[in-house]
């Protein structure tokens, strides 16, 4: 009797467990991950409705690799001899936090050649996902002579990225002092933090921004918009272009 509860608990148990698995997503990151030389960067990958991954084999490849691998974690440990060299003592995953279902990967030391795209797996689960993760070795160059503009007058504030990148899944900035003058994340403008001022009168460029274009285009300038401005893409450079805004000619009427 005992032992046909036992083994109907433990069935159930089991369907569980499956029904569970089935049920889960492996997330990744829907936005690349941007890290400076010499940095440590966390690449993140859960599981979505958490569930314990203590007893599961994740791994870690990357696109391009002679020997994909970059880190395989198996029976509680990472197996060296299955990883790329160039990563020897460079990752880790996270043993507590897999308890709840997250796999996320950190590096350290980032090198130039980390830079791609990294998939992570549950290969029991058939699970996977990929995050991309972009190296920062690029330059924001903004204007170093100062840009100048009538009074009610349109202007656009110079500034690209060298070498060229798409920044349409990145963040944007730009900030006159402390105050916020336009900010683009999540793929669209963010009005809701931007400085009153400047609400409705500034734009970026959606096309030239896939090739690393952040200008500002900002309407109907006013003489309180003088200033040093400074455009940014959050953990890469930054540059500045200082807005110098003249009265408009006095009118000759005539005598």
């Amino acid at each position: 009797m005992m032992e046909s509860m036992f083994l109907a608990l433990l069935f159930t148990c089991l369907n569980l467990t499956v029904l569970l698995a089935a049920q889960t997503q492996l997330i990744g990151s829907h936005q690349p991950i941007i890290a400076l030389v010499g940095d440590d960067v966390l690449l993140p990958c859960h599981l979505e409705p958490a569930v314990s991954v203590t007893y599961e084999t994740v791994v870690w490849s990357k696109a391009g690799l002679e020997s994909k691998y970059v880190h395989y974690h198996q029976d509680g440990r990472l197996l060296f001899e299955k990883q790329n060299p160039s990563y020897f003592l460079r990752t880790r995953l996270f043993m507590d936090e897999m308890l709840s279902g997250n796999v996320s990967m950190k590096i350290f030391k980032v090198k130039l050649s980390d830079a791609g795209t990294y998939k992570c797996s549950l290969p029991a689960m058939k699970e996977e996902a990929e995050v991309e993760l972009i190296v920062g070795k690029y330059h924001v160059i903004g204007s170093y002579q100062p840009v100048k503009v009538l009074v009610s007058d349109d202007i656009i504030l110079p500034c690209h990225l060298e070498p060229p990148l798409d920044v349409t899944t990145l963040s944007v900035e730009w900030r006159r002092g402390p105050a916020l003058v336009h900010v683009y994340r999540n793929r669209r403008d963010d009005p809701v933090s931007q400085d009153q001022n400047f609400k409705g009168r500034t734009s970026l460029f959606q096309v030239e921004m896939t090739r690393g274009n952040i200008s500002l285009k900002l309407t109907d300038v006013t003489e309180q918009d003088a200033g040093n401005y400074t455009c940014s893409v959050p953990k890469l450079q930054r540059s500045y272009v200082t807005l110098v805004v003249e009265p408009q000619p006095a009118r000759d009427h005539g005598k």
